[in-house]
């Protein structure tokens, strides 16, 4: 099993403020994508990519004393979403794929609940617990988060609208996404078909997915996770934790 850093993006609002990639922002005493893989090698998964788009001489001075790390670069990162980043992973390499944003704290149990599961569906791990993360991120869910909702069989039947009523959604995505090798040519094939995808984001290709008859699977998690959108973001954690 692989996994991919997705670590192309501009950061436009935080480097204004750091001058630095959202991933270099310490937490701890190391940077968010550090803290990303030193929780992904506590797992058995030991090969690493991190797909780079802006600034990316940053990026791998930083990670310089991690061994066999490997790098590619989306050279379209300048006009085309994180989306795009998985996508050009995923045709480069032709295995098992977890993907993770690299704005995120997450803890190495949630990849283990992946590994574990064996699943042979798309899978997204969802946060029960969400509510209170957006507490202490002092975020509006109404304006800062997404629907999503599950089925009784836990496989995610829609994601990436407004929220109409906040007590009907119970989770929230958390920028993880385990795309299975068998699933890989038909998610390649369907993105492919798609005329305007430059600015398709995420969580709506997820969502055309499931429209299109792909199962998506979900594991629910409390385990620790945390999302530095913004600097304020950044400020919260530091507060809290």
């Amino acid at each position: 099993m692989k996994f991919v850093l997705l670590a192309a993006g501009k950061s436009q609002r935080i480097f204004k403020i750091i001058n630095k990639n959202k991933c270099l922002l310490k937490i701890n005493k190391k940077t968010l994508i550090e803290n990303s893989i030193n929780e992904i090698l506590k797992t058995k998964i030991k090969d690493i990519t991190v797909v780079l788009g802006f600034k990316p001489d940053l990026i791998k001075n930083k990670l310089k004393n991690y061994e066999n790390i490997k790098f590619i670069l989306n050279k379209k990162y300048n006009y085309k979403e994180m989306l795009y980043s998985l996508i050009f992973a995923l045709r480069k390499y032709n295995s098992d794929i977890i993907f993770a944003y690299t704005d995120i704290i997450f803890s190495h149990k949630i990849i283990n609940k992946i590994i574990k599961s064996n699943k042979k569906n798309i899978t997204i791990t969802v946060l029960s617990n969400w509510k209170k993360i957006w507490k202490i991120r002092n975020k509006n869910p109404y304006s800062d988060a997404e629907s999503l909702f599950i089925n009784n069989s836990i496989e995610l039947t829609s994601i990436g609208q407004k929220i109409k009523k906040l007590s009907e959604v119970k989770y929230q995505f958390m920028g993880i996404t385990f795309i299975p090798q068998s699933q890989r040519k038909k998610v390649l094939n369907f993105y492919d078909k798609i005329k305007a995808k430059d600015q398709l984001h995420l969580t709506t290709f997820l969502n055309e997915l499931i429209k299109n008859k792909f199962k998506i699977d979900c594991i629910k998690t409390n385990d620790k996770w945390y999302e530095f959108d913004d600097y304020s973001d950044y400020l919260n954690y530091k507060k809290y934790y």
